[in-house]
């Protein structure tokens, strides 16, 4: 049977990027300007797509032309951003992260494969003053943010925005079935943003520390509940039909680096962490194979805990409160 052409290649690559709501003819038609006879006509092959339309969909897709010229090489095309132009980064930072969890969401077939070097981030969300918390570390500590020079951290001063936004990301991810490898060095990076904020003053004052304190308890505990039950659903509430699957594994050797991959409908996206809070993803498929074998290796040589291995489970997760607890009393708490 004869190969696709490159041209065949391309457009069925573009149809992958859509949710299925959306017609790939009408999106090409639109794209270039042309009938949808057209866009049929090229889609098929059967009319070359001229170099110009073709830039035209590469820049309006995201996508690089180098994968359809058959070209084996080591070179891998990402997209993401920077840095955040919105003088309010938080809620350009949200929105990218709603946009991409709804993507995921159109399709019938969805999964996650997440190995965290730290929390998720998304996790904190359902917590408000948890995720303030977050937030006032990116901007005063990463981003070094002129305006944070000289201001502490209150759990009061919530914004309304970020908080809503928040619970729309944590609420839409959490009805996305989702693998995830912790070790239990995964709540460190939190622990020692708390130390450093106590060593240099920055809380108002010491009933912000134990709010950030009891929160993180409160979030590790309703994660526990989540692996009891093999799914995801906000804290407060019940699992419904739109809770996702969750399955959990314990890892102490493996030290996760953030690294996401995405399974959507045919096709796998990586999430990488870079410059910190930054993430850039590709839709390479050679990367992506190679990224879900190493996900699928992990995982072999991890112990499930969630829904099976109840002993394992309440071990785990008991190191877990022990290492706040005692991060509590090292702090005064």
């Amino acid at each position: 049977m004869d190969q696709p052409s490159a041209q065949v290649l391309f457009f069925q690559q573009i149809k992958a990027l859509l949710p299925p709501q959306l017609s790939v003819v009408d999106e090409i038609a639109r794209v270039l300007d042309i009938s949808t006879d057209s866009a049929y006509r090229r889609i098929r092959g059967e009319k070359p797509i001229s170099f110009e339309d073709t830039c035209k969909l590469c820049a309006s897709y995201n996508i690089s032309i180098e994968n359809f010229l058959q070209i084996q090489n080591n070179n891998f095309v990402f997209t993401g951003n920077l840095g955040y132009s919105s003088p309010d980064f938080v809620e350009q930072y949200l929105t990218n992260m709603a946009q991409q969890f709804e993507f995921m969401r159109s399709f019938d077939h969805k999964h996650i494969y997440f190995l965290p070097n730290d929390i998720p981030p998304f996790a904190y969300f359902q917590l408000p003053e948890l995720s303030a918390f977050t937030f006032f570390y990116y901007k005063k500590s990463l981003l070094h943010l002129n305006e944070m020079r000289d201001l502490k951290f209150s759990a009061g001063n919530l914004n309304e925005t970020h908080v809503r936004l928040g619970k729309k990301v944590q609420e839409s991810f959490n009805s996305i079935p989702s693998t995830e490898i912790w070790s239990i060095d995964t709540i460190n990076s939190i622990l020692r943003h708390i130390s450093f904020y106590r060593d240099t003053l920055v809380f108002e004052c010491k009933d912000d520390m134990h709010c950030i304190y009891s929160q993180l308890e409160e979030l590790v505990g309703h994660i526990e509940k989540q692996a009891e039950l093999g799914c995801k659903f906000s804290i407060g509430k019940a699992p419904d039909k739109n809770s996702g699957s969750y399955r959990m594994f314990h890892n102490d050797l493996i030290t996760g680096d953030n690294c996401v991959l995405a399974e959507v409908g045919d096709n796998k996206i990586t999430y990488i962490n870079h410059n910190l809070i930054n993430f850039m993803y590709t839709r390479n498929k050679n990367f992506n194979e190679h990224t879900f074998d190493t996900f699928q290796n992990a995982i072999h040589k991890s112990t499930q805990i969630s829904e099976t291995g109840e002993k394992a489970r309440a071990k785990f997760f008991n190191r877990l409160k022990a290492k706040i607890k005692a991060h509590k009393d090292t702090n005064g708490l």
